[in-house]
């Protein structure tokens, strides 16, 4: 096992703990960005493989660095 086990469960516990820390329901986030809310969560349990022009529309969305969403020490 190395360091990127897990990564895509860390980064969706990232995702999900920024969206409420900024008050977005899955739904809001998913409107704001264009995807299906079905979607979001998928990414927030670590069940998506997210692509890297996902991300930069995720961060912008919540008005954040990418690099905060891969910030797993919160």
């Amino acid at each position: 096992m190395g360091k990127n086990t897990n990564l895509e469960k860390k980064f969706g516990a990232k995702l999900a703990y920024v969206r409420k820390s900024k008050k977005f329901s899955q739904m809001k986030l998913a409107e704001i960005v264009d995807m299906n809310f079905n979607y979001i969560g998928q990414i927030e349990r670590g069940e998506a493989n997210v692509t890297i022009h996902t991300i930069k529309v995720l961060a912008n969305a919540l008005e954040i660095e990418v690099k905060e969403l891969f910030n797993f020490t919160f």
